[in-house]
């Protein structure tokens, strides 16, 4: 069974949800977005047809940390994974473990990349993405932008600017 799509998803303050494509084949997706604290995250897969799954587990890449939080909330053909616990600077592997579909039932494996401010999505942290989330202080978050909401708070500022700049040097190995 496949997946038609797979986000990574955050709340920006009262500027809503917004997701970062986490494509099903090719480069990985990356996450740019702070999990807070405890390293949270929400992954959305969604199936063409209603699906069961009967656990969801985590492989973090070598030195890496994460792990699901709670069962997967399967949702009719969506399919909703908590991480936690995960660490910078690495490429993650989330597993949907005896996934149901009607006829068709198999594991499935969504890769996505973590790189808290990597605003450019090109897997390093630099002077274009400390140019790009200045260039966005002030404006309101929304679809063209959200990336540069490094914080997810709503709004893109010094905070933001001030993350991506303690970020700058890292790269996905």
């Amino acid at each position: 069974i496949e997946p038609v799509s797979a986000v990574s998803r955050k709340t920006h303050g009262s500027a809503g949800d917004f997701d970062v494509d986490l494509p099903l084949t090719g480069q990985p997706g990356i996450e740019c977005r702070t999990g807070g604290a405890s390293g949270n995250h929400t992954v959305v897969i969604t199936f063409a047809v209603p699906v069961t799954v009967s656990n969801a587990t985590v492989t973090p890449a070598a030195g890496g940390t994460a792990s699901v939080a709670g069962a997967p909330v399967v949702n009719a053909s969506q399919v909703t994974v908590n991480l936690t616990n995960v660490s910078n600077a690495q490429t993650l592997t989330i597993n949907l473990i005896g996934v149901s579909g009607g006829a068709n039932s198999g594991n499935v494996a969504i890769l996505m990349s973590i790189l808290l401010g990597d605003t450019t999505g090109n897997g390093a942290v630099n002077s274009s993405d400390i140019s790009q989330t200045q260039a966005q202080s002030g404006q309101v978050v929304g679809f063209a932008n959200f990336r540069e909401d490094v914080t997810a708070n709503g709004a893109i500022n010094s905070s933001d600017i001030g993350t991506v700049q303690s970020k700058s040097g890292t790269a996905l190995p």
